[in-house]
Protein backbone atom coordinates (compact mmCIF):
# COMPACT_ATOMS: atom_id res chain seq x y z
CA UNK A 1 0.00 0.00 0.00
CA UNK A 2 1.15 3.23 -0.48
CA UNK A 3 0.68 6.05 2.34
CA UNK A 4 0.53 10.05 2.23
CA UNK A 5 1.41 12.33 4.82
CA UNK A 6 -1.02 15.00 4.15
CA UNK A 7 -2.28 18.63 5.61
CA UNK A 8 -5.39 15.99 6.18
CA UNK A 9 -3.84 12.93 8.19
CA UNK A 10 -2.33 9.76 6.74
CA UNK A 11 -4.00 8.30 3.93
CA UNK A 12 -3.53 4.82 2.78
CA UNK A 13 -3.73 3.96 -1.27
CA UNK A 14 -4.54 0.88 -2.83
CA UNK A 15 -2.44 1.40 -6.14
CA UNK A 16 -4.22 -1.63 -7.63
CA UNK A 17 -7.61 -0.11 -7.20
CA UNK A 18 -7.09 3.44 -6.60
CA UNK A 19 -9.52 3.19 -3.32
CA UNK A 20 -8.36 5.47 -0.53
CA UNK A 21 -8.43 5.13 3.25
CA UNK A 22 -8.20 8.15 5.28
CA UNK A 23 -6.80 7.14 8.62
CA UNK A 24 -6.28 10.00 10.64
CA UNK A 25 -5.39 11.52 12.91
CA UNK A 26 -8.07 13.77 12.56
CA UNK A 27 -7.68 17.53 12.57
CA UNK A 28 -4.18 17.51 12.07
CA UNK A 29 -1.69 17.77 9.19
CA UNK A 30 1.49 15.74 8.94
CA UNK A 31 5.01 16.22 7.67
CA UNK A 32 5.98 12.87 7.34
CA UNK A 33 5.63 9.24 8.57
CA UNK A 34 6.47 5.74 8.95
CA UNK A 35 5.05 2.40 8.71
CA UNK A 36 5.75 -0.73 10.21
CA UNK A 37 3.36 -3.23 10.10
CA UNK A 38 0.42 -2.25 11.96
CA UNK A 39 2.44 0.93 13.15
CA UNK A 40 2.43 4.15 11.95
CA UNK A 41 3.75 7.19 13.25
CA UNK A 42 2.79 10.45 11.60
CA UNK A 43 4.81 14.06 12.71
CA UNK A 44 2.54 16.32 13.54
CA UNK A 45 2.95 20.20 12.09
CA UNK A 46 -0.22 22.82 11.64
CA UNK A 47 -0.23 24.79 8.50
CA UNK A 48 2.02 22.88 6.51
CA UNK A 49 3.47 25.36 4.02
CA UNK A 50 1.16 28.07 4.49
CA UNK A 51 2.87 30.77 3.61
CA UNK A 52 6.01 29.64 3.42
CA UNK A 53 7.13 25.86 5.65
CA UNK A 54 5.11 27.51 8.56
CA UNK A 55 5.71 24.21 10.35
CA UNK A 56 9.15 24.90 11.20
CA UNK A 57 8.39 28.04 13.38
CA UNK A 58 8.78 27.09 17.36
CA UNK A 59 5.37 27.59 18.05
CA UNK A 60 4.88 24.15 15.70
CA UNK A 61 6.65 21.53 18.24
CA UNK A 62 3.59 19.08 18.35
CA UNK A 63 5.70 15.95 18.20
CA UNK A 64 4.15 12.56 17.00
CA UNK A 65 0.93 10.88 16.91
CA UNK A 66 0.89 6.94 16.76
CA UNK A 67 -1.26 4.11 15.85
CA UNK A 68 -0.81 0.93 16.59
CA UNK A 69 -3.61 -0.64 15.01
CA UNK A 70 -2.96 0.55 11.29
CA UNK A 71 -4.71 3.71 11.81
CA UNK A 72 -7.58 3.02 13.43
CA UNK A 73 -6.96 4.74 16.59
CA UNK A 74 -4.24 7.17 17.71
CA UNK A 75 -2.35 8.58 20.92
CA UNK A 76 0.57 11.63 21.07
CA UNK A 77 3.95 9.75 21.19
CA UNK A 78 5.25 11.11 24.81
CA UNK A 79 8.09 9.52 25.68
CA UNK A 80 11.00 11.25 23.44
CA UNK A 81 9.46 13.13 20.63
CA UNK A 82 6.44 15.19 22.73
CA UNK A 83 7.36 19.47 22.36
CA UNK A 84 9.59 18.33 19.44
CA UNK A 85 9.27 19.57 15.76
CA UNK A 86 9.47 16.23 13.83
CA UNK A 87 10.34 16.53 10.57
CA UNK A 88 11.79 13.24 8.82
CA UNK A 89 10.65 9.50 9.83
CA UNK A 90 11.60 5.54 8.59
CA UNK A 91 10.90 2.52 9.37
CA UNK A 92 14.05 0.17 9.48
CA UNK A 93 14.19 -3.52 7.97
CA UNK A 94 15.87 -5.92 5.81
CA UNK A 95 14.70 -6.38 2.40
CA UNK A 96 12.57 -4.00 2.09
CA UNK A 97 10.55 -5.65 4.87
CA UNK A 98 9.53 -3.08 7.68
CA UNK A 99 10.62 -4.02 11.17
CA UNK A 100 9.58 -2.55 14.90
CA UNK A 101 13.16 -0.11 14.40
CA UNK A 102 12.10 3.82 13.51
CA UNK A 103 13.61 6.46 13.26
CA UNK A 104 13.40 10.31 13.57
CA UNK A 105 14.50 13.95 12.94
CA UNK A 106 14.02 16.87 14.00
CA UNK A 107 14.19 20.53 13.91
CA UNK A 108 16.78 21.83 15.10
CA UNK A 109 19.01 18.76 13.41
CA UNK A 110 18.98 15.83 16.19
CA UNK A 111 18.21 11.67 15.01
CA UNK A 112 16.40 9.80 17.57
CA UNK A 113 15.56 5.70 17.53
CA UNK A 114 12.79 3.84 18.57
CA UNK A 115 13.25 -0.28 19.56
CA UNK A 116 9.74 -0.82 20.79
CA UNK A 117 7.54 0.18 17.70
CA UNK A 118 8.05 3.94 18.70
CA UNK A 119 6.94 4.25 21.97
CA UNK A 120 9.86 5.31 23.51
CA UNK A 121 12.87 7.12 21.28
CA UNK A 122 16.41 7.35 22.46
CA UNK A 123 18.63 10.09 21.28
CA UNK A 124 22.34 8.56 20.67
CA UNK A 125 25.24 10.71 19.59
CA UNK A 126 24.18 14.71 19.42
CA UNK A 127 24.67 15.95 15.58
CA UNK A 128 25.95 19.21 17.35
CA UNK A 129 28.99 17.61 18.04
CA UNK A 130 29.73 17.01 14.10
CA UNK A 131 32.08 18.92 12.70
CA UNK A 132 30.80 21.87 10.73
CA UNK A 133 27.74 22.03 13.03
CA UNK A 134 28.09 25.51 13.46
CA UNK A 135 27.83 26.17 10.06
CA UNK A 136 24.42 24.83 9.54
CA UNK A 137 21.62 26.47 8.51
CA UNK A 138 17.86 26.72 6.97
CA UNK A 139 17.49 30.03 4.92
CA UNK A 140 13.84 30.31 6.89
CA UNK A 141 13.01 31.18 10.23
CA UNK A 142 14.12 29.96 12.62
CA UNK A 143 17.33 29.32 10.27
CA UNK A 144 18.32 26.53 12.06
CA UNK A 145 19.08 22.91 10.13
CA UNK A 146 17.06 19.78 10.20
CA UNK A 147 16.90 16.42 9.34
CA UNK A 148 14.97 16.75 5.47
CA UNK A 149 15.25 12.45 4.86
CA UNK A 150 16.20 9.32 6.34
CA UNK A 151 17.52 6.11 5.07
CA UNK A 152 17.92 2.66 6.12
CA UNK A 153 20.53 0.62 4.91
CA UNK A 154 18.51 -2.27 2.96
CA UNK A 155 20.46 -5.13 4.21
CA UNK A 156 21.78 -3.55 7.11
CA UNK A 157 19.64 -2.69 9.86
CA UNK A 158 22.49 -0.94 11.57
CA UNK A 159 23.51 1.11 8.95
CA UNK A 160 21.94 4.78 8.22
CA UNK A 161 22.37 7.80 6.38
CA UNK A 162 20.58 11.27 6.88
CA UNK A 163 20.46 14.01 4.54
CA UNK A 164 20.39 17.48 6.35
CA UNK A 165 18.72 20.63 5.00
CA UNK A 166 21.13 22.51 5.41
CA UNK A 167 24.19 20.30 6.81
CA UNK A 168 25.19 17.62 4.45
CA UNK A 169 24.78 13.64 5.16
CA UNK A 170 25.36 12.17 7.83
CA UNK A 171 25.43 8.33 8.43
CA UNK A 172 25.92 5.45 11.61
CA UNK A 173 27.07 2.22 11.48
CA UNK A 174 25.58 0.85 14.73
CA UNK A 175 21.98 2.03 14.73
CA UNK A 176 21.96 5.74 15.61
CA UNK A 177 24.24 5.62 18.88
CA UNK A 178 26.96 7.59 16.75
CA UNK A 179 26.90 9.19 13.49
CA UNK A 180 29.47 11.42 11.23
CA UNK A 181 29.48 13.63 8.77
CA UNK A 182 30.46 11.86 5.13
CA UNK A 183 31.02 13.37 2.01
CA UNK A 184 32.15 16.73 2.90
CA UNK A 185 35.66 16.87 1.31
CA UNK A 186 36.28 17.91 -1.76
CA UNK A 187 36.54 17.44 -4.70
CA UNK A 188 34.14 14.66 -3.85
CA UNK A 189 31.79 16.77 -1.35
CA UNK A 190 27.84 16.27 -1.80
CA UNK A 191 25.79 19.54 -1.65
CA UNK A 192 25.35 20.84 1.91
CA UNK A 193 21.45 21.45 1.31
CA UNK A 194 20.10 18.11 1.16
CA UNK A 195 16.42 17.71 -0.44
CA UNK A 196 16.37 14.24 -1.34
CA UNK A 197 18.32 10.83 -0.97
CA UNK A 198 18.05 7.41 -2.36
CA UNK A 199 19.55 4.48 -2.44
CA UNK A 200 19.32 0.94 -4.46
CA UNK A 201 17.79 -1.81 -2.81
CA UNK A 202 20.24 -4.74 -4.49
CA UNK A 203 23.28 -2.60 -4.61
CA UNK A 204 22.15 0.28 -1.89
CA UNK A 205 25.81 1.68 -2.15
CA UNK A 206 24.80 3.44 -5.16
CA UNK A 207 22.80 6.39 -4.13
CA UNK A 208 21.23 9.60 -5.25
CA UNK A 209 21.27 13.10 -3.65
CA UNK A 210 18.86 16.03 -4.94
CA UNK A 211 19.96 19.57 -4.08
CA UNK A 212 19.41 23.06 -5.22
CA UNK A 213 22.10 22.37 -7.73
CA UNK A 214 20.99 19.87 -8.75
CA UNK A 215 21.92 15.59 -8.25
CA UNK A 216 25.17 14.12 -6.83
CA UNK A 217 25.89 10.52 -7.48
CA UNK A 218 27.88 8.41 -4.94
CA UNK A 219 29.12 4.43 -5.49
CA UNK A 220 30.55 4.23 -1.94
CA UNK A 221 27.32 4.76 0.38
CA UNK A 222 28.18 8.22 0.57
CA UNK A 223 31.54 8.68 1.13
CA UNK A 224 32.65 10.05 -1.85
CA UNK A 225 30.08 12.23 -4.77
CA UNK A 226 30.10 13.49 -8.09
CA UNK A 227 27.82 16.48 -9.77
CA UNK A 228 25.67 14.81 -12.04
CA UNK A 229 23.47 17.57 -14.12
CA UNK A 230 24.13 17.46 -18.16
CA UNK A 231 20.65 18.10 -19.45
CA UNK A 232 19.10 18.92 -16.16
CA UNK A 233 17.32 22.31 -16.03
CA UNK A 234 15.97 23.24 -13.93
CA UNK A 235 18.25 22.72 -11.65
CA UNK A 236 16.63 22.80 -8.11
CA UNK A 237 15.52 20.11 -7.17
CA UNK A 238 13.73 18.29 -4.21
CA UNK A 239 12.88 14.29 -4.16
CA UNK A 240 14.92 11.89 -5.70
CA UNK A 241 14.22 7.82 -6.36
CA UNK A 242 16.19 5.01 -7.98
CA UNK A 243 15.17 2.18 -9.58
CA UNK A 244 15.50 -1.18 -7.04
CA UNK A 245 17.12 -3.54 -9.35
CA UNK A 246 18.60 -1.07 -11.91
CA UNK A 247 21.36 1.62 -10.21
CA UNK A 248 21.95 3.48 -13.16
CA UNK A 249 17.88 4.35 -13.39
CA UNK A 250 16.69 6.81 -11.57
CA UNK A 251 13.52 9.55 -10.92
CA UNK A 252 14.34 13.60 -10.25
CA UNK A 253 11.49 16.48 -9.70
CA UNK A 254 13.27 20.12 -10.64
CA UNK A 255 11.89 23.25 -10.07
CA UNK A 256 12.50 27.00 -10.79
CA UNK A 257 13.62 27.49 -6.94
CA UNK A 258 12.11 27.68 -3.52
CA UNK A 259 10.15 30.32 -4.36
CA UNK A 260 7.71 28.16 -6.48
CA UNK A 261 7.22 25.40 -3.79
CA UNK A 262 4.30 26.57 -1.60
CA UNK A 263 1.39 28.33 -2.70
CA UNK A 264 2.21 29.41 -6.39
CA UNK A 265 0.32 27.96 -9.25
CA UNK A 266 1.47 25.07 -11.00
CA UNK A 267 2.12 27.06 -14.33
CA UNK A 268 4.74 29.00 -12.19
CA UNK A 269 7.11 26.86 -10.89
CA UNK A 270 8.50 24.95 -14.46
CA UNK A 271 7.94 22.14 -12.24
CA UNK A 272 9.58 19.27 -14.46
CA UNK A 273 10.05 15.39 -14.14
CA UNK A 274 13.82 14.56 -15.03
CA UNK A 275 15.05 10.56 -15.68
CA UNK A 276 18.42 9.51 -16.02
CA UNK A 277 19.36 5.46 -17.42
CA UNK A 278 23.36 6.47 -17.37
CA UNK A 279 23.43 7.06 -13.28
CA UNK A 280 23.08 10.77 -13.89
CA UNK A 281 25.26 11.53 -16.38
CA UNK A 282 22.51 12.32 -18.64
CA UNK A 283 18.74 13.55 -17.81
CA UNK A 284 16.06 13.69 -20.13
CA UNK A 285 12.96 15.33 -18.92
CA UNK A 286 9.71 13.17 -19.06
CA UNK A 287 6.20 14.47 -20.24
CA UNK A 288 4.06 11.34 -21.31
CA UNK A 289 1.23 11.22 -19.23
CA UNK A 290 1.91 13.92 -17.20
CA UNK A 291 0.32 17.22 -16.98
CA UNK A 292 2.42 20.70 -18.89
CA UNK A 293 3.33 21.75 -15.36
CA UNK A 294 3.47 20.17 -12.67
CA UNK A 295 3.24 21.41 -8.64
CA UNK A 296 6.49 20.83 -7.18
CA UNK A 297 6.80 17.87 -4.63
CA UNK A 298 8.75 16.73 -1.40
CA UNK A 299 7.92 13.25 -2.07
CA UNK A 300 8.66 10.22 -4.54
CA UNK A 301 8.56 6.53 -3.67
CA UNK A 302 9.28 3.20 -5.45
CA UNK A 303 7.61 0.29 -4.95
CA UNK A 304 9.76 -2.41 -3.72
CA UNK A 305 7.64 -5.22 -4.99
CA UNK A 306 7.03 -4.11 -8.60
CA UNK A 307 11.00 -2.61 -10.09
CA UNK A 308 10.18 0.10 -12.03
CA UNK A 309 6.68 1.21 -10.87
CA UNK A 310 7.56 4.41 -9.12
CA UNK A 311 4.47 7.24 -7.35
CA UNK A 312 4.83 10.39 -7.33
CA UNK A 313 2.25 12.65 -5.41
CA UNK A 314 1.99 16.45 -6.24
CA UNK A 315 1.71 18.58 -3.42
CA UNK A 316 -1.37 19.92 -4.95
CA UNK A 317 -3.50 16.28 -3.89
CA UNK A 318 -2.23 14.35 -7.23
CA UNK A 319 -0.65 11.22 -7.38
CA UNK A 320 1.01 9.49 -10.70
CA UNK A 321 2.25 6.47 -11.25
CA UNK A 322 4.71 4.74 -13.57
CA UNK A 323 5.37 0.68 -14.74
CA UNK A 324 8.32 1.35 -16.74
CA UNK A 325 10.54 3.11 -14.40
CA UNK A 326 9.79 6.50 -15.37
CA UNK A 327 9.24 6.53 -18.89
CA UNK A 328 5.25 7.07 -18.89
CA UNK A 329 3.12 8.16 -16.48
CA UNK A 330 -0.69 7.97 -15.57
CA UNK A 331 -2.91 9.65 -12.70
CA UNK A 332 -3.97 7.11 -10.34
CA UNK A 333 -5.96 9.59 -7.76
CA UNK A 334 -7.16 13.13 -7.48
CA UNK A 335 -8.62 15.47 -5.51
CA UNK A 336 -6.16 14.58 -2.38
CA UNK A 337 -5.59 17.25 0.50
CA UNK A 338 -1.85 18.86 0.19
CA UNK A 339 0.64 15.99 0.24
CA UNK A 340 3.53 16.22 1.96
CA UNK A 341 5.25 12.19 2.04
CA UNK A 342 4.49 9.16 0.72
CA UNK A 343 6.24 5.74 1.53
CA UNK A 344 5.28 2.15 0.28
CA UNK A 345 4.59 -0.68 2.80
Amino acid sequence: MLYLSTTQGVLRVNPETAEIARLGPAGTSTESLAVAGPVIIAAVTPNYGVPMRDPLLPRANQGAMRSTDAGKTWQPVADGLSGTQVTALAAVGTGGAAGDILVAGTDPAELLVSRDGGATWIQGQSLREMPGYDQWTYPGTPHTPHVMVIVPHPMEPAVLCAGIEVGGVVRSNDGGSTWRVVGERAPNAVHADIHGLAFCLRQPHIGYAATPAGVYYTEDGGERWEQRNNGLQPRYCRPIAVHHEEPTIAITVATNGASGFFGIPAEQTGGAVYRTEDAGRTWRRITAGLPASIAPTPALAADPGIPGRFYLPLFTGEVYVTDDAGVSWRSLVTGLPSITRAVFA
